[in-house]
């Protein structure tokens, strides 16, 4: 921009990449602090946390369609502000580092909601992952195994009683 004013969508990019960065050392720190299981399990999680909010910033295939497949709210706004505040009740149970992350990431989080209501062309690669239409909903889509071609509907001789067991 030649006007000297700044590029907020960039700036929360870069914010959101850096403290995404910066929880996953916080986990680490954390989990070598703290020798019991618990620890090492929470900081494992907000690993796996900070890793997803990272592949959804970046937007990175491969890592971007698995993480579609297995959780496709993730790609969304409000599933990124569900994710970061999970992974804020994590950090706030990790000590000052942790805590200190947990702020960050909740002005984080208030920089993008910013984003998504100011600059919507910034995250128009986000999608929705519910679709709108469902394909169940016509009764002449469904075919039966027996009559492939939907000549002949399905139609039981008998009810099944408790007797056929």
């Amino acid at each position: 921009m030649d006007d000297g004013s700044i590029d907020v969508p960039a700036l929360a990019k870069g914010l959101n990449l850096v403290v995404g960065a910066l929880i996953a050392i916080c986990a680490v720190v954390f989990m070598a602090s703290n020798g019991s299981y618990l620890a090492v399990v929470v900081g494992l999680e907000t690993i796996v946390f900070a890793a997803l909010l990272l592949i959804v910033e970046l937007q990175a295939d491969p890592a971007l369609a698995t993480v579609r497949q297995v959780a496709p709210f993730a790609n969304t706004p409000r599933g990124e502000v569900l994710v970061s505040v999970l992974t804020g009740l994590f950090l706030f149970g990790m000590g000052a580092f942790g805590i200190a992350m947990g702020v960050i990431l909740f002005a984080a989080v208030g920089l993008n909601a910013y984003v998504f209501v100011a600059h919507p062309e910034a995250v128009a690669d986000r999608q929705d992952p519910i679709p709108q239409t469902d394909q169940y909903s016509d009764p002449s889509t469904l075919s039966n195994p027996l009559y492939p071609d939907g000549s002949e509907p399905y139609q039981p001789s008998t009810q099944p009683s408790t007797a056929d067991l």
